[in-house]
């Protein structure tokens, strides 16, 4: 079951009737139904494994919430009649304790995502002379990750841990977010994840709405795109070389846009409707004017994560603490002496680009992006400069639209990493760039990627439009102007509409899977 699916419509709309059927304290049980029904159509056979993140998760939490719990409780009974020295060696054992509970729960997680997502990989890699099969359960990397998130949280002692064990896996398990995310956070999502919303019909609308803009997206746009991308890409790759690449780094921006953030919207709609709210994924990323602009309004939750459970605790860590202070000791504030920054970054980077899959095309792709940011704060100095010379350039919208364009194309040439099959055919696609010159061959040939003159008219139609919105502050341009239930209606009456009318169905296209479900 995807969210292209009749039967995922089915479980929302019957989900809907009883979640406002049943009394607000047990709504919570009709999503966490709901979720588990998702999970078992989409396949019983993937249901152990979310089980057993859910279980060890929820029991790790809570045996560290009663330890750290039993500690204050011996603290603050003994802390005047026990020296200073036994308080703080009491301390000392039980924080090993708690680091020892949580590295168990974190090792056993992290080693089912591994195993079950990189084993292949690994034995391929080293030419083992067998191979495994190992199923790879529906977003895995989202609920592994989320849930590892709440206990570190819960580790550092953020909030305590949720001791309802069915709110918990209603938590790891909330439906709209299994496929391709957000990630998100126990504190933010439980908010409005078990209280039971009234119902509303302006809400009702609201989530509608954007559940029909993800559609659209989806449909009208990615979908339109798949076929003439596979061919570019993958079919034919070593035929089209030099500009067609080029288009279809543009071609592709456009359609993962289109793709991911119409997943994401179809699952904050979603959302929306039985009154939860999620986190925000993307703020406009096309706009930005940098590489570290881009990332923190692209795929946000993902960014936010690593930043905070990875970089975070890596850059101050106490080796890399010793390695910072003994390196500046020698050389003082210059390059040498931000080594472990760098070293943390791309460390970062790996693991994001490992984290999306198992391939050396992942690796290297988080690796390219760790480096060009390395690169980035390396010269930011001689930006400062250049600015400071020319003070009032950075304001002016001939310089901004240079600024988004540079890095619209340095984003599209990384992402290549994603479209060609292994570093070589990534290496050959982007040499052709400089090496083959055949612009007007593209131009005279466009129908030969299976795009009809109407088609090349809906995108150009489609890319506008989002453009349009991006430029009216994003998706949440929405709500302000849906402030009345005409409004609110006709709009979703409208997309409905341009969705069945303009949609890519019919001979030749089919309606792919979601680009970051394979994630």
């Amino acid at each position: 079951m995807t969210f292209l699916s009749g039967g995922f419509l089915l479980l929302v709309g019957g989900l809907l009737i009883i979640y406002y059927a049943l009394p607000k304290r047990l709504r919570y049980l009709a999503l966490l139904g709901g979720s588990v029904a998702f999970y078992a159509l989409c396949g019983p056979k993937f249901l152990p494994f979310l089980a057993v993140t859910v279980l060890s998760v929820y029991g790790t939490a809570r045996l560290l919430g009663r330890n750290l719990a039993a500690q204050k409780a011996y603290t603050a009974l003994h802390k005047k009649n026990l020296p200073k020295e036994a308080l703080t060696a009491y301390k000392q054992r039980q924080n090993r304790k708690r680091t020892a509970l949580f590295l168990l729960g974190l090792l056993l997680n992290l080693g089912l995502l591994g195993a079950l997502k990189y084993t292949s990989f690994l034995l391929e890699a080293f030419h083992a002379p067998w191979r495994v099969d190992w199923v790879l359960p529906l977003g895995i990397s989202f609920y592994t990750f989320q849930s590892i998130g709440y206990l570190i949280d819960v580790k550092r002692g953020k909030y305590p841990p949720e001791t309802n064990l069915l709110k918990y896996a209603l938590f790891a398990s909330f439906f709209p977010q299994m496929i391709q995310g957000p990630i998100s956070r126990y504190d933010m999502l439980s908010k409005t994840l078990y209280e039971g919303a009234d119902f509303d019909w302006d809400r009702l609308g609201r989530g509608l709405v954007r559940m029909l803009w993800g559609y659209g997206k989806k449909l009208i746009l990615a979908d339109r795109l798949a076929p003439a991308l596979s061919l570019l890409f993958r079919a034919q790759a070593a035929e089209y070389r030099g500009s067609w690449v080029l288009l279809g780094m543009v071609l592709y921006a456009l359609r993962l846009y289109a793709d991911f953030t119409g997943g994401i919207d179809i699952a904050l709609g979603v959302g929306e409707l039985f009154g939860v709210t999620m986190p925000e994924n993307f703020d406009r990323p096309y706009l930005s004017r940098n590489i570290e602009e881009y990332w923190t309004r692209w795929h946000m939750t993902m960014g936010s994560w690593f930043r905070d459970y990875v970089f975070y605790p890596l850059n101050v860590s106490k080796a890399f603490l010793r390695w910072t202070k003994g390196l500046r000791g020698r050389f003082g504030n210059g390059f040498l002496s931000r080594l472990p920054l760098y070293a943390a970054t791309l460390l970062t980077w790996l693991a994001t680009g490992v984290w999306h899959g198992a391939g050396w095309n992942f690796a290297l792709w988080g690796l390219t992006n760790g480096v060009v940011i390395i690169l980035s704060l390396t010269l930011k100095p001689l930006y400062d400069r250049f600015h400071g010379r020319f003070p009032g350039l950075k304001e002016k919208k001939g310089y901004r639209c240079f600024e988004i364009l540079r890095t619209f194309l340095l984003m599209s040439l990384i992402r290549l990493w994603d479209c060609y099959a292994g570093p070589a055919g990534v290496w050959g696609a982007f040499s052709s760039l400089f090496t083959t010159w055949n612009y007007g061959q593209v131009a005279a040939q466009l129908s030969a990627l299976g795009l009809s003159g109407a088609a090349w008219a809906i995108l150009l139609v489609g890319a506008a439009l989002l453009l349009f919105v991006s430029l009216k502050k994003g998706e949440g341009s929405f709500r302000r102007f849906l402030d009345s239930p005409w409004k609110l209606w006709l709009t979703a009456a409208g997309l409905l509409l341009l969705c069945l009318l303009l949609g890519a169905y019919g001979p030749g296209y089919t309606a792919s899977d979601f680009i970051y479900g394979r994630f």
